[in-house]
């Protein structure tokens, strides 16, 4: 899914990045090597505020929804100040003029520095992730406390280039307070042009101690036109028009959860739940007894991921709506049947059935019971 780059040696010269063009990605491109950003503008304004007026904060916490574009801002933000950050400010100007202000954040794909960030092979940066399991091949489920202790003695070493040192912590909220313990020495003292980043999609699981010493900048999720333009760019002309309609619904502003949605078959399924909710309140239980083997199999998780937020942001939608007094839905809803649904129940009725289906597919993803009973279990709870 991501491009292949050779991690640089150390001391390795910088001119042979300058002839690097990516290519193109297929399915949504890797953070680090993103060379475009739709949305978010009035965080990069903010951004370009702060280094603008030399205001830039020791440590700042991204927080939002996952996969709405927040480590690609964050790698984004690394280059911007490798390119343009200076700890020498009489290298500003031979003749002691004030520097001129930058107006975006973008750094061509053909500059050594987004080479050697995407790479990861930038002296000045760090990225932290939640490390991988060795035995099983997949990320675990948290930062942990000795991957979280690389953070300040990287952050204490002197500049390689002259200019800025920066730490990305993706899944930040993914640390347990040991872990998120183990920054506070660093954040109470931090060195000269040293930046830690916090990529959080939970901004209640960071520790306050944490959270009053990082300026806080939030994410919106995407509007429909950006998410359709990314869409477009990062999967070309794959997805139709109505399919673009669905995926806007069910990735609620997240390019992310969109690309997620495209890869595990997630629109056949949203499409299948649809039509299925669509029979209420007589449903056609041989069919939903077909979609519930189908989620049923071994290694078919992601057909219940599938219906799992497929219901759960319908029946969301249909509590906005009914909170807000709004007669009528937008697509993929503007059916008769899910009007008549919000017409014959309360308010109290629908934020009841929402609760009910939340609680059950937790319940049987944690618990680890038979999908396919919980997928029955479902249509159940909406026809009861």
């Amino acid at each position: 899914m991501f491009d292949d780059f050779q991690d640089l040696d150390e001391g390795q010269e910088s001119e042979g990045f300058a002839s690097y063009e990516p290519e193109e990605p297929e399915g949504l491109a890797d953070p680090r090597h993103s060379n475009f950003f739709i949305g978010h503008q009035q965080v990069e304004n903010d951004l370009l505020n702060l280094i603008n007026s030399d205001a830039m904060p020791h440590a700042i916490i991204f927080a939002g929804a996952k996969g709405i574009g927040k480590s690609t801002m964050a790698f984004r933000l690394a280059r911007s100040l490798f390119k343009n950050g200076t700890t020498d400010s009489s290298q500003d100007s031979l003749f002691g003029d004030e520097p001129e202000n930058i107006t975006n954040l973008d750094v061509s794909p053909s500059d050594p520095i987004f080479s050697k960030v995407a790479s990861g092979g930038h002296p000045d940066l760090l990225t932290i992730e939640r490390p991988v399991d060795a035995k099983k091949g997949t990320q675990k489920n948290n930062v942990d406390v000795d991957t979280a202790r690389k953070v300040a003695p990287f952050l204490r070493m002197t500049s390689s280039e002259g200019g800025w040192r920066v730490v990305v912590i993706d899944d930040a909220d993914t640390m347990n307070r040991n872990a998120q313990n183990a920054l506070l020495k660093i954040l109470e003292e931090p060195p000269k042009n040293a930046l830690l980043i916090l990529v959080c999609h939970r901004l209640g699981a960071i520790i306050p101690t944490i959270r009053s010493r990082c300026r806080v900048m939030n994410f919106n999720p995407l509007k429909k036109d950006e998410l359709d333009d990314l869409m477009s760019k990062e999967v070309g002309g794959t997805v139709s028009d109505k399919d673009k309609n669905i995926l806007n619904f069910l990735a609620q502003g997240s390019i992310g959860r969109a690309q997620k949605l495209i890869e595990n078959n997630g629109l056949e399924i949203a499409d299948k739940v649809f039509s299925l909710v669509e029979g209420w309140p007589n449903f056609n239980w041989v069919d939903i007894h077909h979609l519930a083997d189908q989620c049923g199999r071994a290694g078919q998780d992601s057909n219940f991921d599938g219906v799992e937020n497929t219901f759960n942001t319908v029946f969301e939608t249909l509590v906005f709506a009914k909170a807000r007094g709004e007669g009528g839905l937008s697509v993929p809803l503007d059916n008769d049947i899910y009007i008549k649904i919000l017409e014959r129940h309360s308010l109290e009725d629908l934020t009841e059935i929402c609760d009910k289906l939340i609680e059950h597919f937790k319940q049987a993803r944690f618990s680890n019971l038979d999908k396919r009973q919980a997928v029955l279990g479902a249509f159940n709870i909406i026809n009861a």
